[in-house]
Parts: structure tokens; C-alpha cells; sequence
């Protein structure tokens, strides 16, 4: 789900179309819902740090590790790829 926001990135002058189902989608739609799925993210991240501390097999703790890693790689990039969108809204 986390590729549809990068793929579908506002650009910073984007205006609100409400003609059709798919502009409506994708000018307020998927803004909309950006802060929701980055708290999901946040909030996953948190359970595979605890998954991790009740680990005893270093296996195991490597591999959430990593997934921790690249969960938290992808929130920092989907951050700064709609960054310039919300603050044009903000201004």
C-alpha cells in the first residue's frame, strides 16, 4: 500500500478536482488518508521492536531487524516525497 502514496505523489500545485471517482481519489482521497497510513507505520514499527525484545534466537532478531530497517527507511522517504505537497497546503 506504502507504493501507491510514492507512485501517486501530489505534485505541490495540485488543486482539488471533484469532477470523477478517480480525480476525487487522488486529489483528496489519498492525501486524506497519507497521515492515517504513516501512524499505521509508526505503529508497526513500535510492534516489531517488541517482537524483537522477546526474541531469544539471533536468527530471528536479524531478520525483524531488518524489516524494521526498511520499515523505517520507507516512512522517512514517503515523509519526504509528499513533505513539499502538505506544506504548500499549510502555507
Amino acid at each position: 500500500m506504502g507504493f501507491l502514496y510514492l507512485i501517486f505523489i501530489q505534485d505541490e500545485n495540485t488543486k482539488l478536482i471533484l469532477d470523477n471517482f478517480i480525480n476525487t481519489f487522488f486529489t483528496l482521497g489519498l492525501p486524506a488518508t497519507l497521515p492515517i497510513y504513516i501512524m499505521v507505520l509508526m505503529f508497526d514499527i513500535l510492534m516489531v521492536a517488541v517482537k524483537i525484545s522477546s526474541f531469544t534466537s539471533s536468527n530471528e532478531k536479524n531478520f525483524f531487524k531488518k524489516v524494521m530497517f526498511f520499515e523505517i527507511l520507507f516512512l522517512i522517504v514517503i515523509i519526504i516525497a509528499w513533505l513539499p505537497y502538505f506544506i504548500s497546503i499549510f502555507e
